[in-house]
């Protein structure tokens, strides 16, 4: 494969490890990075030999979010543009949640907006103890609606609305009890436990670990894919270039707030 600019990829004993490589900017992801994991991804699903892989953030924090030069871009995109830029991070995510191997996120420092699409999408979450989560879209008039799909399958309705709906930062105690993490401690302990599970898919035959994740998706996903596909991605390619979206866009990136937001 070709060197990466945005993440770092390596494979060892069969264990592939994706490391999101821009901590300049808090690993925020960009056009450049979607593109580069759906490479590696491709990579990973075509493999027979890999038995799980990790993903990593570099740096203070796993990941801010959308990157601010690509949302600059993104508030003059037509709708066929925010459609197909839209589609393209939507299948990014669907492409980690479908797999053939076991996936395992860790997560540090912080996971803010549609880096926890990729929280979503993994099948084990380990955070470490200080790590701030929050679903920032609404905030700036958007809708995250291409992780929707995977936090509501991962945390359930009632506590996707209130994340989602009210843009709330919270700690681990609260994404462990919700589930949007599986557990947490310090970095060693959580590297200990990574180091554990690596062991016990050792253990396991990696045929029928594949077949027990392809038997699990298939009875998680009751509801019609495509049906779910449509939704999200025209749901955010329309509020992209709404009204509150467009103003919402504008003020973060001039650090001020929106207009929907009065002073007290």
């Amino acid at each position: 494969m070709s060197a990466f600019k945005t993440i770092e990829y390596s494979t060892d004993n069969n264990i592939a490890k994706i490391i999101l490589n821009r901590p300049e900017v808090r690993n925020a992801f960009n056009d450049i990075m979607i593109k580069e994991m759906h490479q590696a991804l491709d990579h990973i699903e075509k493999s027979q030999t890999i038995k799980a892989l990790i993903l990593k953030g570099k740096g203070t924090v796993f990941s801010a979010g959308a990157d601010l030069n690509w949302m600059k871009k993104m508030v003059d995109y037509s709708y066929e543009d925010n459609y197909k830029d839209s589609q393209k991070l939507y299948e990014l995510f669907d492409k980690l949640y479908g797999l053939p191997c076991p996936t395992i996120t860790m997560v540090h420092g912080a996971s803010i907006g549609g880096a926890n699409g990729l929280l979503g999408a993994s099948d084990i979450v380990l955070a470490q103890t200080q790590t701030q989560f929050r679903f920032s879209e609404v905030k700036i008039g958007l809708v995250p609606a291409t992780i929707a799909p995977y936090i509501v399958k991962r945390v359930g309705e009632y506590a996707a609305k209130y994340y989602l709906l009210t843009g709330k930062s919270f700690g681990v105690n609260d994404a462990l009890r919700i589930g949007l993490i599986d557990s947490t401690g310090t970095s060693e302990s959580i590297e200990t436990e990574l180091q554990i599970i690596q062991g016990e898919l050792e253990r396991n035959s990696i045929d029928a670990v594949r077949k027990t994740k392809q038997l699990i998706n298939t009875i998680a996903l009751h509801t019609e894919k495509e049906e779910i596909k449509r939704e999200t991605i025209n749901t955010i390619a329309e509020a992209r270039i709404s009204k509150d979206g467009q103003e919402g866009m504008k003020a973060f990136l001039e650090k001020r707030k929106p207009n929907w937001i009065k002073d007290q």
